[in-house]
C-alpha cells in the first residue's frame, strides 16, 4: 500500500519538500512547502464558502496533510500550466512545432490532466472527513 502511495505521488512529479499548512477563520488553508535549497512557495487553497461547519477540535489536524497534499498538487500543476502556456506563445496555433516539442506538450497535458483527478480525488477525501466529523451551522 505504502509503495503504490509513493508511486502514484511520484507518477504525478509534485515537487518535494517539508510542507506546512495555517488555516484562517474562513476555513481557508494556506501551504508552505520549503524545498531542500531553502526556498519556499505558498499557495492558498480556498474553503467552500458557501458553507460554515461547526468541527471538534482536531479535525484540522485530520484535514491537514490532504491540504498540504493539495498545495503541493496545486504548486506542481501551475508549473506545468506556466510550461504549457510558454510552448503555446512560442508555437501559435498556424505554426508547426518540431517533433520533440510537440511530444512534451502532450506528456505536459497528460500530467495537467493526472493532476486535476488527484486534486479532485483528494478534495473528496478532504470533503468525507469535514462531511463525517462536522455539523453544517
Amino acid at each position: 500500500m505504502v509503495r503504490k502511495a509513493v508511486s502514484g505521488l511520484t507518477a504525478l512529479g509534485l515537487i518535494g519538500g517539508a510542507g506546512s499548512v495555517v488555516y484562517n477563520s474562513h476555513g481557508d488553508a494556506t501551504v508552505k512547502i520549503k524545498d531542500a535549497s531553502g526556498h519556499v512557495q505558498t499557495v492558498q487553497i480556498s474553503a467552500n464558502h458557501a458553507k460554515a461547519f461547526s468541527c471538534p477540535t482536531g479535525t484540522h489536524d485530520k484535514v491537514a496533510p490532504l491540504d498540504i497534499k493539495l498545495g503541493r498538487i496545486k504548486l506542481t500543476q501551475q508549473s506545468v500550466r506556466r510550461s504549457e502556456l510558454a510552448i503555446e506563445h512560442k508555437y501559435p496555433v498556424n505554426s508547426t512545432p518540431p517533433r520533440a516539442v510537440l511530444v512534451r506538450y502532450k506528456a505536459l497535458l497528460r500530467q495537467d490532466d493526472r493532476l486535476t483527478a488527484a486534486y479532485n480525488a483528494t478534495v473528496d477525501k478532504h470533503n468525507a472527513i469535514i462531511d463525517k466529523l462536522c455539523t453544517p451551522e
